[in-house]
């Protein structure tokens, strides 16, 4: 099979969920709506892409897509760079704030971020979709004054008890290009 850029692109968005604990490394459907439905059958029929069911606690249990057992390597021996440039630019990146920092913690600011996004969430991320990650994790942005935890009561109100992002959050992950 010859890989186009759109192919390219939808590999490299599913790998970009590989660490999303909440969807259990998958890709979820939704996500992949946005690309060509023959373009996804012609990558699970070359197995590069799988397909499997990301477990929820509300039962929902979606679609999810990822990298079918050795697709990545085989991808990569074509020379398809799976590399996450923001994560190098960041770890290499000699500011002092950033020393207390690691990948998972850069994770769940994304993870917030994203969430926050979510019109039904009303610019909260939910507590419930973040309890995969370690509460320790959490506590640590909160005390460093990266992300804000939020209560909101009142009749209408779905999700009242979660995080948003501090704007020293904000402008971290835009800086590297880590918002998007």
């Amino acid at each position: 099979m010859i890989l186009t850029q759109e192919h390219i692109q939808f590999l490299k968005h599913v790998q970009a969920y590989t660490n999303v604990k909440r969807y259990h490394g998958m890709l979820p459907e939704r996500e992949a709506l946005a690309y060509d439905d023959g373009m996804l059958e012609r990558l699970k029929e070359c197995g590069l892409v799988e397909e499997g069911t990301i477990l929820t606690s509300c039962g929902s249990n979606p679609k999810g897509y990822r990298l079918a057992k050795g697709a990545r390597q085989e991808l990569m021996s074509l020379g398809i760079d799976f590399t996450d440039k923001g994560w190098e630019k960041v770890r290499n990146d000699d500011d002092v704030a950033l020393d207390q920092l690691d990948r998972e913690h850069l994770d769940i600011l994304r993870d917030i971020f994203h969430l926050s996004r979510v019109t039904r969430f009303c610019g909260v991320a939910p507590l419930e979709m973040l309890q995969d990650y370690d509460p320790m994790l959490l506590r640590m942005l909160y005390d460093m004054g990266y992300v804000y935890h939020i209560k909101l009561k009142g009749k209408n109100v779905r999700h009242g008890n979660g995080y948003v992002l501090s704007d020293k959050a904000r402008r971290l992950l835009r800086e590297y290009g880590l918002e998007a």
